[in-house]
């Protein structure tokens, strides 16, 4: 009987392995999800999305219902992307490397969103990875630089879609290193801290989790970040490779605790169709199930997935978008 239980478990192993795919199957397929972090550079990374929104479907039968999707500049009035949407996504305006001055004026990108755009995403990346040695450039959010940005953004009720700050990686080639520079890092983040709370009314959906979710210590900085300043938001893109570096009751407790301020994202660009439905699978697994997950994660391959409340994920999926996207209500009526 041990030898035969041996084999089954190892045939099935091996099986799993070949498959290629994340033994994972939706028990929320009346839970649409909207993903409030995608980047579309024109029709055909709208088509991608949805074949692989019909294939979630299909294989996992989670239901992968819209998406907010990044535009970049020469796509803001495009009729073709907008028109191949299929009422299953919402566009909003990219700044997407503004250390050297935006590309569009405060009041430019107030026009782009009574034109229909929904927010503003605001790429200020690690100053690091983008600024070559020898050069200049704005290293701070909260520069005075970006005041009149960021002012009338709030004047006028523009949602900031994902304000984007300081990576914990090293440079933009060696993605591997942690944090070289402890007091940096911090500093960048006690900048993005500045700017949530010179604009108490400017509402900021933070992305990747405003990249303090990585660490226990991390996490309760967030913690005082969430209960100090009620415009912030965050969406927790690209944070799932760091879950194996967390306490997982520690990090199941915050989702939990700020159930209402966490928003679900993906990250994933334009790949095959088959492999980023496995990617979004994974997520998924690890957000609903206490299944062991084999992510391919940094430091620890296999993950314990967080088994979240049915409540907790219907805010994380779609109910907390539904209050912050302007139109989203009506557009996913739409479907």
């Amino acid at each position: 009987m041990k030898k035969i239980n041996f084999f089954v478990i190892l045939s099935f192993f091996i099986l799993t392995t070949l498959s290629g795919q994340i033994q994972y199957k939706s028990k929320y397929p009346d839970i649409p999800i909207v993903d409030v972090h995608v980047h579309i550079n024109g029709v055909d990374d709208v088509s991608n999305y949805l074949k692989v929104s019909e294939a979630m479907k299909q294989q996992y039968g989670s239901n992968l219902a819209f998406f907010i999707g990044f535009l970049s500049a020469q796509n803001y009035t495009s009729v073709e992307v907008k028109a191949s949407a299929q009422n299953r996504f919402l566009f909003t305006a990219s700044e997407m490397r503004p250390h050297k001055g935006l590309n569009n004026t405060p009041e430019e990108i107030v026009d782009l969103v009574r034109g229909g755009l929904v927010g503003l995403k605001f790429w200020f990346g690690d100053p690091h990875r983008v600024i070559k040695e020898g050069e200049t450039g704005i290293t701070r959010i909260d520069d005075p630089y970006y005041e009149k940005l960021f002012s009338t953004l709030e004047r006028e009720n523009v949602l900031m879609t994902s304000l984007h700050i300081a990576d914990p990686n090293g440079p933009f080639n060696d993605r591997q290193l942690w944090m070289t520079d402890p007091i940096y890092y911090w500093g960048q983040i006690r900048a993005f801290e500045n700017v949530v709370a010179k604009y108490p009314k400017l509402t900021i959906v933070a992305a990747h989790g405003a990249w303090i979710v990585c660490q226990d210590a991390q996490l309760d900085y967030m913690r005082y970040m969430f209960s100090t300043y009620p415009n912030l938001y965050v969406d927790i893109s690209a944070t799932f490779q760091y879950m194996p570096l967390m306490n997982y009751e520690n990090l199941r407790e915050f989702y939990i605790e700020f159930q209402d301020r966490i928003l679900y994202g993906s990250d994933f660009g334009r790949d095959d169709v088959q492999k980023t439905a496995e990617r979004f699978a994974i997520n998924f697994a690890l957000l609903e199930t206490d299944q062991m997950v084999d992510g391919n994660f940094r430091n620890q391959k296999i993950v314990k997935g967080l088994n979240l409340p049915k409540e907790v994920l219907e805010k994380i999926y779609n109910k907390n978008a539904l209050k912050l996207y302007p139109g989203l209500k009506e557009a996913m009526a739409l479907k």
